[in-house]
């Protein structure tokens, strides 16, 4: 049998077309940096093209923090006037007398414009209104450090940039803000100048501080995690050369960011690891191993139970230790450190039960300010039932076991009912607080402070009590929020999810997952969901990406 062999007919073109390129010529007007990198080896390029916006060009202020703006265009000499007589017209006898010279304000000679100070005073005003805690380290000792440190003063006022251009979640988060490109002019002097000129540790945690602020402001999660996680190891660094002096700003600065700690454990930051020899500094004591032994029997005011409330905190979620399923991509740790040696057998529920000793003490001490803050202004009456809702979520977490125990979830249904009933009273008020500058009209709730929207998630997770799930819910839903790099739109569309899917039926059926994990970006949520399939004795990747922008 003869085989066919297959034919390959080919055809000479005659005339072959020329490959040119576009008929549009190549755009020579981009900034001076994009022209330049133009030049640079391929490996060396950037992937991107200069939007060639005057005057400076978003896509360098964006990733470089700085543009050097455009070739001035080429213009001939003007023609040289014919020599005029000048006219000085004589000013009224009355006018002369009353003629005043005004010495220039320090004001004015701090920023180059009134628009600038205009973002400097928004920023203090800002600072204020987001905190319910209001303290004098934002209130008096970094404006008067500003005074007279640029990156601090640039810094302040690409965050009051940043707030006073746009005030809903949308404009701040997509950068469509009326002073967005301000920001980031502001924001790239400020990072420019901290990386050309040195600065102490003392200046450069501070301006962490401020980069956190701005950060979260701009929806930036990942980048606001990595500058919590790089201001704990400076402050680690800092203690450990300063064991003998601390400086009061130091301490202010240490105290600042204790409170962002929960955060930062909250979405599996870094923490610092724990030795026989040594504890981190947000853990260790002056007198005592750890700071927590040191606590008083009584709290003076309600300041120092909020800041004792940090410490215990801090202590009960890193020692027992609970643990959490979010994470922020590109920022969290993947796996957690080895906990200290002789600790028992951390994560047991009998260890874990054993730090309820902690949360009493606290409350023994706390239980005077809350009796007495019935009586007191509503400023007052608010601390107190944010701190009393904070405990509440901290103390159902250690009794179910880091949320993991649902039969002891089923007996304390009435603290998560608490937890629910007092958060709507506090969102209420905090939605109701009069904006930072009168006549703005709505503006987006955003606080760097410790708020309920992380304790009503776990309420959400831990209790099945349907009157509850729903409450949390409507809370949501009625008063969204930003508070620092917690977001209830990231909660809220993975509850409508679940909600969805429970009335279906599907989730009922659905096998339980071996591993899942929550990651946050910047502009979604993925729930990870790993089955194990016994048919093909595989993984299936069961993922859901949801979209909170």
């Amino acid at each position: 049998m003869s085989k066919t062999n297959a034919l390959v007919m080919s055809f000479a073109l005659e005339h072959r077309p020329r490959l040119t390129r576009a008929s549009k010529p190549k755009s020579r007007n981009g900034c001076t940096t994009c022209r330049y990198l133009d030049f640079l080896p391929l490996h060396q390029r950037r992937h991107f093209k200069c939007d060639e916006t005057k005057p400076a060009c978003l896509a360098c202020l964006k990733y470089q923090g700085f543009c050097t703006g455009y070739t001035p265009a080429k213009t001939k000499p003007l023609a040289k006037p014919p020599p005029q007589r000048l006219v000085y017209p004589k000013l009224a006898v009355s006018q002369a007398k009353n003629k005043l010279c005004l010495e220039p304000s320090y004001a004015s000679l701090t920023f180059s414009d009134q628009l600038e100070k205009d973002h400097f005073d928004y920023w203090l005003a800002f600072s204020q209104a987001s905190c319910l805690f209001r303290s004098d380290f934002v209130a008096q000792i970094i404006p008067q450090l500003s005074w007279d440190d640029s990156v601090i003063k640039h810094l302040a006022i690409a965050i009051g940039a940043a707030a006073l251009g746009g005030n809903t979640r949308e404009q701040r988060i997509c950068g469509k803000g009326k002073f967005h490109k301000d920001a980031l002019v502001h924001y790239g002097k400020a990072l420019n100048m901290l990386c050309s000129s040195p600065m102490s540790s003392e200046r450069t945690l501070l301006a962490c501080l401020m980069f956190i602020t701005f950060e979260s402001l701009q929806g930036n999660r990942a980048a606001g995690l990595n500058h919590i996680n790089q201001g704990f190891r400076i402050l680690e660094q800092c203690h450990q050369s300063l064991e003998a002096e601390r400086s009061a700003l130091l301490d202010g600065i240490s105290s600042s960011f204790q409170k962002f700690s929960h955060q930062a454990w909250a979405l599996n930051g870094v923490h610092p690891q724990e030795t026989e020899k040594r504890v981190p500094w947000c853990c260790r004591g002056r007198k005592s191993r750890y700071a927590i032994d040191e606590m008083p029997l009584v709290f003076e005011t309600l300041e120092v139970a909020r800041r004792w409330w940090a410490i215990v905190r801090h202590h009960i979620e890193h020692h027992a230790p609970l643990r959490t399923k979010f994470q922020v991509k590109g920022s969290s740790m993947t796996d957690h450190p080895m906990l200290p040696p002789g600790d028992g057998a951390p994560g047991s529920l009998a260890y874990i039960h054993s730090f309820t000793r902690y949360l009493d003490q606290w409350d023994a001490a706390f239980r005077p300010l809350a009796i007495k803050a019935h009586t007191n202004d509503e400023n007052y009456y608010l601390r107190a039932l944010s701190l009393r809702i904070q405990y509440l979520y901290l103390w159902a977490g250690v009794r179910t076991g880091s949320w993991t125990d649902e039969t002891e979830a089923e007996k304390i249904t009435a603290t998560f009912r608490d937890i629910v009933a007092l958060s709507r009273q506090l969102l209420a008020a905090e939605a109701s607080r009069p904006p930072p500058r009168a006549g703005e009209g709505d503006v987006e709730v955003f606080s760097m402070d410790d708020s309920p929207t992380w304790p009503l998630a776990c309420a959400y997770r831990v209790c099945k009590a349907p009157d509850v799930q729903n409450e949390v819910v409507q809370l949501f839903k009625q008063y969204p929020r930003r508070d620092g790099l917690l977001d209830t739109q990231a909660f809220l569309v993975v509850m409508e999810w679940v909600e969805r899917n429970a009335s279906a039926g599907i989730i009922m059926n659905m096998p339980s997952p071996v591993v899942d994990c929550v990651v946050w970006d910047d502009s979604t949520v993925t729930l990870q969901r790993q089955l194990w399939d016994p048919a093909t004795s595989e993984w299936s990747d069961k993922s859901i990406k949801f979209s909170i922008v």
